[in-house]
């Protein structure tokens, strides 16, 4: 993956991600649930973004610095995060010491990461001892009509996303952290296949592997298979398959004591 190219497209997306980002924002509420309803001491939340799950969070945090990181630093100039302090940096090297914070979050930005197994051990040392995390991103089902009809037509491609059971096995298998992993499915309609790829773009989720050349008759041929296999009354549909983990860094013998 390349990251510098995640990064140009989200700056892209900065000033439209708000308004097209609708399954962003419920997978943020979903994971704002799962949340204490006070956290004391202090926040990081990686993949900030627009500040859809900043908003939900910051007000509960009591005591402590909430530092909203993001990759993107277009993002982060049009986000809107009261009580928060933004850095433009990237999750899998985040520019922190481990055991800074005591409360780590993220919501729909963790798949982007090159290598997840890694990154998620070392963003989950940042917290101190007894400190939580809740955690959401997307995995193999995500847009699997638009993968299933690039695949028929030829027009487009989509970022393959890891299977559920990938991260259920990364979490279980964490030393010193007990999370609890649940999966959720969504499903996003819009008016049109040209309203939806226009909502994907504006939410900045446009980066693949690598993009088949397109053209005309295949886009028509993209659109009408799409329509014929996916419309929902008048709509078109687009699925989105979620994990959410949440948990705690637990204390060793030596700190219980």
């Amino acid at each position: 993956m390349n990251q510098a190219s995640i990064r140009r497209r989200f700056d892209r997306a900065g000033a439209t991600y708000e308004r097209a980002a609708r399954v962003q924002k419920l997978v943020a509420t979903r994971l704002a649930a799962l949340c204490p309803g006070e956290i004391h001491g202090n926040v990081l939340e990686i993949g900030a973004g627009s500040g859809l799950l900043t908003r939900e969070l910051a007000p509960r945090c009591h005591g402590g610095v909430y530092v909203a990181l993001d990759l993107a630093p277009g993002m982060l100039a049009h986000a809107a995060m009261p009580g928060a302090r933004k850095v433009a940096a990237d999750g899998e090297r985040p520019p922190f010491r481990p055991a800074t914070f005591d409360f780590l979050c993220s919501a729909s930005a963790m798949h982007w990461y090159a290598d997840p197994a890694a990154s998620i051990a070392a963003n989950l040392r940042l917290l101190r001892p007894g400190g939580g995390f809740a955690i959401a991103l997307y995995v193999e089902g995500t847009l699997w009509e638009l993968a299933e009809a690039s695949r028929a037509t030829g027009f487009g491609s989509v970022y393959p996303m890891r299977p559920a059971a990938f991260y259920r096995e990364l979490f279980a298998n964490l030393p010193g952290v007990a999370a609890t992993v649940s999966e959720e499915t969504h499903v996003v309609t819009h008016a049109s296949v040209g309203a939806m790829l226009r909502s994907l773009q504006g939410a900045g989720v446009t980066h693949t592997p690598g993009k088949k050349a397109a053209s005309p008759a295949k886009y028509r041929d993209f659109v009408r298979y799409y329509e014929e296999r996916f419309s929902r009354e008048g709509r078109v549909a687009t699925t989105y398959a979620v994990v959410m983990a949440h948990g705690v860094r637990k204390r060793t013998a030596t700190e219980r004591l």
